[in-house]
């Protein structure tokens, strides 16, 4: 929290002056900021989508507040949603629209035949939001930063190869990255365009006292959050509004050589209430939805003329929805279990998984929680991912006789005139399932789910909770038995964007992460299968190994996938250049090329 009063003064009569006056800020205005005006960078990155006028406000909203403004560290959504495009930029992006790899930071790469050697050509003339040059030594510096495991940056996990080992990195010059590898890596610029770099200048000497875990907290200085994205941070005020400007020194430009972006100001509102955000946007005070509830489509739908927006149908969602138990052996700060061992004993049977998940109805899922709008899933990946969904995987299709049975096989039965199961030391099969209680349609899934497996004698407590506190339970504190919860998908949605999830004993491998042994056989060969997957380079290949792992994860359930819904996204009429996408960030991935058209 910033502690001068004038800041908290300014960011009170913006904040209101956008709400008195929504016509004036939210409307071209034509003029640029006087910064632009100046010297394009040598190699500015040239856009051929329309030119558009400069001006307005674009407000759109987070599910909560983000954890931090640290792109090198971010794994929740509502901060990643922020640092990782609209603050901070990398070597190399992602164009949604056309689903490939595109030029970032970097203006060119090169690989040799083998894919042993890569090497990264910098843009010239590129300068922080600060003005400050960038050059090899930030993207040096950041190398440095995310290869350290005291960072835990998820990114690191994309390059760690087969023997442990990290690639070899060095300059070559001022403006070029070069990186020599021990095997070929699949999707080696996916591992380099997940890194978002931030300025040596300014956070190198917190680095080397040690104190990099506590930068770029929520509460710092927005001059100190310097960045390369179109966008800089103007003020964050937690629970209610995140305000940015635009970066006068951003590196594109429109195809007349006009500097990027044309959007004065973005204002995220905090809503973790997803019925308050779709009641702002129908009242015209959002300009975007980055999800249309399912419950809410129709209404929105019917209202598009009056409101003069569109609602967007981006076909089946990469996003799924899942039911996860905890496995973990660890103790807390307390010298307690995480899990109550009678418990852990039945998570950590992968019989006792596939009869909760054979108790599940997940059409019944589909009718009463996403309003008819999904589909049924058994392993971590959606239909809608055509070129990595593979069908020959283990399902678990609605039978609660079949529950009955693998629970009885692994002593778990209700007591003659009792209701609830008792396992074989008579502890009743009792467990809390902890939500977001942002995300009505996630509580509907929960209490299905209860209601599901009261019907084979399972007892489940529902205890929707905020989403940073829920995010903690999963990454921290390791206090919960079980939780619904989604996987938001990469962009690319390629396997290797999601190794930190599917590697048994990785930093996001929910149900027992940040483990080093012993593996069970099954998770030795699912490991053996993902390495497998990073490491070849033929896209047949790849997809062989994983439609491998995947029936190995599908058989024995890490996590029980249960629905992947219709995805849904929502505008106002009078934005130019919108190219909405079902991968994130939907409806603003392309926010630098964004103008309000009147």
């Amino acid at each position: 929290m910033r502690s001068a009063a004038i800041v908290f003064l300014l960011s009170f009569i913006l904040m209101g002056a956008c709400r008195r006056h929504p016509s004036r800020e939210n409307g071209p205005t034509g003029i640029a900021n006087p910064a632009f005006q100046g010297r394009v960078p040598e190699d500015a990155f040239r856009v051929e989508s329309q030119p558009g006028d400069y001006g307005g406000t674009l407000v759109m909203s987070l599910p909560s507040n983000p954890r931090s403004f640290n792109p090198i560290t971010a794994i929740d959504s509502s901060t990643i949603w922020v640092t990782q495009g609209l603050l901070y930029r990398g070597l190399i992006d992602y164009d949604n629209s056309e689903q490939q790899v595109i030029p970032g930071l970097a203006k060119s790469w090169q690989s040799s035949a083998d894919g042993l050697d890569w090497s990264f050509k910098l843009r010239r003339g590129v300068n922080w939001s600060d003005g400050e040059p960038f050059g090899i030594d930030d993207v040096m510096f950041n190398l440095e930063l995310v290869f350290d495991p005291k960072t835990a940056s998820p990114s690191r996990g994309l390059f760690v190869q087969s023997d442990g080992s990290l690639p070899k990195y060095e300059p070559e010059g001022d403006d070029t990255i070069r990186f020599r590898l021990l095997e070929p890596n699949a999707e080696f610029l996916i591992a380099v365009g997940s890194i978002y770099l931030i300025p040596k200048h300014k956070w190198e000497d917190v680095y080397r006292r040690q104190a990099f875990g506590q930068a770029l907290s929520t509460g710092s200085d927005p001059a100190q959050m310097v960045g390369l994205g179109p966008y800089r941070i103007v003020s964050f005020a937690p629970d209610q509004r995140l305000v940015l400007e635009r970066n006068p020194f951003f590196w594109k430009v429109d195809r007349n050589g006009h500097r990027l972006p044309f959007i004065d100001r973005v204002v995220f509102e905090i809503l973790p209430d997803l019925n308050a955000m779709v009641l702002k946007f129908s009242s015209s005070q959002m300009d975007m939805l980055y999800v249309v509830p399912p419950e809410s489509v129709e209404s929105l739908k019917r209202g598009e003329e009056n409101g003069d927006y569109k609602v967007y149908d981006l076909g089946g969602s990469f996003n799924t929805t899942y039911l996860l138990f905890n496995q973990d052996t660890g103790h807390g700060k307390n010298g307690a279990p995480f899990v109550d061992p009678a418990k852990l004993k039945w998570f950590r049977s992968p019989k006792f998984r596939q009869a909760i998940s054979s108790a599940i109805d997940r059409e019944g899922l589909i009718r009463t929680a996403l309003d008819g709008r999904g589909v049924p899933i058994y392993s971590f990946v959606s239909p809608a991912n055509r070129v990595w969904y593979s069908d020959e995987i283990e399902k678990y299709p609605y039978d609660p006789e079949r529950a009955r049975r693998l629970l009885d096989e692994i002593g778990i039965r209700p007591r003659a005139g009792e209701t609830i199961a008792r396992d074989e030391q008579g502890h009743q099969v009792q467990f809390a399932i902890y939500t977001a209680a942002n995300r009505p349609y996630r509580i509907n899934i929960a209490t299905s789910i209860k209601a599901y497996l009261a019907r084979i004698g399972v007892e489940a407590e529902v205890r929707p909770i905020d989403q940073n506190p829920l995010t903690e339970k999963l990454n921290s504190s390791r206090d919960f038995e079980a939780i619904v919860l989604g996987w938001q998908t990469g962009a690319p949605p390629d396997p290797v964007v999601s190794k930190n999830s599917l590697m048994p004993g990785a930093d996001q491998y929910y149900a027992f992460p940040r483990r080093t042994g012993p593996f069970e056989d099954w998770e030795e060969r699912l490991s053996h299968l993902i390495s497998l997957n990073t490491r070849e380079t033929d896209l047949q290949a790849r997809q062989q190994s994983f439609r491998q792992a995947m029936k190995i994860w599908s058989e024995y359930l890490p996590e029980i996938d249960l629905v992947a819904s219709e995805y849904f996204v929502a505008a106002k009429n009078r934005i130019g250049n919108l190219k909405p996408s079902a991968l994130p960030t939907y409806t603003y991935w392309n926010v630098e090329e964004l103008f309000f058209t009147r």
